[in-house]
């Protein structure tokens, strides 16, 4: 005898799995060349740091880290005013050099963001500021 019922997982269950409150918050960064760049990515509780260099991905730090981080990101983001930064800084003529890429997902901000760091928007040596900032306190190298 078979049975034609199916499991039906509780519609509250499906909604803690896909809207939490931080289910989908974080913070990318990557700087550096197109061939050899550091990538900074967090979320509400873990912290990493890689290296790709030409292709190949080498962890450089990974951390648990505070749910605070976010928060305190954010009022940093507010201020800094990255909701106002435009999602291209690119110099077409130029093939290589230093690039960024910025993508964050807190709360009510959502912006992603590349191009040549010497064309980035005011406030990007701050930026750089701020994550070697985040990066020292929870125990890991520096951006360059």
């Amino acid at each position: 005898m078979t049975s034609s019922h199916r499991y039906t997982a509780p519609a509250c269950t499906l909604m803690l799995l896909t809207s939490g409150p931080l289910a989908a918050e974080h913070v990318k960064f990557e700087a550096g060349s197109y061939r050899n760049k550091l990538a900074l990515y967090y979320d509400h509780q873990t912290l990493s740091l890689s290296k790709i260099d030409s292709g190949k991905t080498t962890s450089v730090c990974e951390q648990r880290i505070s749910a605070e981080t976010l928060s305190h990101t954010l009022a940093f983001f507010k201020t800094l005013d990255v909701q106002s930064w435009q999602p291209r800084y690119f110099n077409e003529g130029l093939k290589d050099g230093n690039t960024f890429t910025l993508d964050i997902q807190i709360a009510n901000i959502t912006k992603k963001s590349a191009g040549h760091s010497h064309l980035a928007p005011a406030g990007y040596d701050k930026l750089i500021r701020y994550f070697n900032q985040v990066l020292t306190v929870n125990n890991c190298p520096a951006i360059q």
